[in-house]
């Protein structure tokens, strides 16, 4: 039975994973890991709840810690308050005392780069021991540093459903075909610069099905109507380009794509291709099979989906020398891959974000292969600088409108688009960064694959040329954006504890602390004393209204 619920479980993240954009990828796996944990009665509301408010509702000004931000106070307080699946006494109760007592240890824990990855002073023994310690030290590190959320979150994650669903997967075109049916159409959610009719295109040769496009518009639903029908009739493939600027016919293929007393050939597709529109009718969004063309987060994640699409055993045999070939493919690769997750810092990254695709890369190896292979036919040298013109100032240079960003790409290529790619055995891209990356001295794609996937799962910032703090405002935009969606989310009740009502925990919470915060009640004939008794300004007459005493009984009344 638990291989089943495993499979299964599996099965229904690939299918949902597959139609998410890759910011809300890990947001999906922690709503996972947290509804299995409160069905096994491990978590329950009221936990989950600090996760994600944590000392949001909390009023506490006493803070006893100088250093130490008033926020991280308040989570702080929260955390020593809160009693985890209603346990006899808090494990953080006395997280406080704690910190007083090992105030430089808990300072140096605060101030780590990567605190999720330490062992947590006086704590860490003891998590190890508790059956929901991985979600206790993931409350922690989001209570203490908010910026490492996601992070710990990916740890938490592996921890509760295992190492497949961390690693980086990509739904090669074939997968969503054999799944769709005349029926069941497949729609693209496109990201910026991507496209996916030429996958699309290519995998219909394979087949040996004609392919018919339409870019929707205005004026397109004819004959988009038109080629839909002639391929109904004639088993053929129908790719709908920009859908969002014809949703009023989408509205409408619900009824085309179940036509009463009308034979499907066995053979028709419909492809979709659309970007995000709150406007796009549910029904078809519900029938469809959603697949989103966004390259995945990370170094790793890229150079993998790269070497299982783009880059095939053929393609690496394409050019001799082939060990020369492989080289600077591997460094054109590994350049797209930098360029496109350096847009992740704002304006640390680029001045400018660019929409860098797959495309660019293509082209550029495109020229890579007719630049060696001319070489290699007519005994010439080959021009780097010839190379790093094309790739940097044309082909990616296009898109590139501000000087620093072009020079700043022109470095990237100065440095990695060289000779020492071939005539240097052990050359690193970065000989700062902790992880080595290298160029691997093999010829088969799967040993170029097996090396990519021994890439670190986060980024560090110095193999992008940036210092450690530049990855803090992009952590904390990251870690605020998945906590405010899983709030947005979740169950509205997901504050209150187990088997108490939302009117339950408010009225706790007025009672226990905002009631008390409240001043003196107000005693009606205490201030109408008040105000007979007031002083009478110079000038005025004390026998007639003053306009001020009559001012102020109104706002008081």
């Amino acid at each position: 039975m638990a291989n089943i619920i495993n499979c299964m479980t599996y099965k229904v993240y690939r299918y949902i994973n597959r139609g998410l954009f890759e910011v809300d990828k890990v947001t999906f796996k922690l709503q996972m890991c947290l509804k299995i944990l409160i069905k096994a009665g491990q978590l329950n509301q009221g936990d989950v709840g600090v996760l994600l408010k944590s000392g949001a509702g909390i009023d506490d000004r006493n803070k006893k810690f100088n250093w130490m931000d008033q926020k991280v106070w308040l989570n702080i307080v929260a955390l020593s308050k809160h009693k985890f699946n209603n346990e006899p006494a808090g494990f953080f109760k006395d997280i406080v005392d704690k910190i007083q007592r090992y105030e430089k240890e808990w300072r140096k824990f605060l101030d780590e780069n990567a605190p999720e990855n330490v062992p947590v002073p006086e704590y860490d023994d003891k998590m190890n021991a508790e059956t929901i310690g991985h979600f206790l030290h993931l409350c922690l590190i989001r209570s203490l540093r908010e910026d490492r959320a996601v992070l710990a979150s990916q740890k938490f994650i592996r921890r509760v459903l295992g190492e497949d669903f961390m690693a980086p997967v990509t739904d090669q075109v074939l997968e969503v075909w054999e799944e769709s049916t005349p029926t069941k159409p497949v729609l693209f959610l496109l990201a910026p610069g991507s496209d996916p009719t030429g996958v699309i295109d290519e995998l219909a040769r394979k087949k040996r099905i004609q392919s018919m496009k339409v870019s929707m518009g205005e004026e397109q639903e004819i004959i988009a109507k038109k080629y839909i029908d002639d391929a109904m009739r004639d088993g053929m493939w129908v790719i709908l380009n920009n859908c969002h600027l014809s949703l009023e016919f989408m509205a409408e293929m619900e009824e085309i794509l179940n036509p009463k007393g009308k034979e499907i050939h066995d053979t028709f597709r419909l492809w979709i291709t659309c970007e995000p529109n709150k406007e796009f009718p549910l029904g078809l969004l519900q029938m469809a099979i959603k697949v989103t063309t966004e390259p995945p987060k990370g170094i790793a994640a890229g150079m993998a989906r790269t070497y299982s699409t783009l880059i095939t055993q053929d393609f690496l045999e394409k050019v001799e020398p082939y060990e020369k070939w492989r080289n600077i493919v591997f460094a054109v690769c590994f350049m797209h891959s930098i360029v496109y997750e350096r847009r992740k810092f704002g304006p640390l990254g680029f001045c400018i974000p660019y929409e860098f695709n797959s495309a660019d890369l293509e082209a550029s190896l495109i020229f890579c292969e007719n630049h060696m292979t001319n070489a290699f036919n007519h005994n010439l040298v080959i021009s780097w600088r010839a190379i790093r013109y094309i790739v940097c100032d044309v082909q990616y240079g296009g898109r590139i409108t501000d000087d620093l960003d072009r020079e700043m790409f022109n470095t990237y290529g100065d440095l990695w688009l060289t000779e020492k790619i071939w005539t240097d055995s052990n050359y690193n891209f970065n000989s700062l960064s902790e992880f080595p990356y290298t160029i691997p001295d093999v010829s088969e794609i799967q040993k170029f694959q097996e090396y990519i996937r021994t890439f670190p799962e986060k980024d560090s910032p110095v193999i992008f040329g940036l210092n450690v703090t530049a990855d803090l405002t992009f952590r904390l935009n990251e870690s605020m954006n998945m906590i405010n969606t899983l709030i947005d989310t979740m169950p509205k009740e997901a504050g209150g504890g187990s088997g108490r009502t939302k009117e339950d925990e408010v009225k706790e919470k007025l009672e226990q602390e905002l009631i008390k915060q409240l001043p003196p009640d107000w005693l009606e004939q205490e201030y109408k004393e008040k105000l007979s008794a007031m002083v009478v300004p110079r000038g005025l007459d004390p026998n007639k209204n003053v306009p001020l005493n009559v001012f102020l009984r109104q706002e008081i009344e």
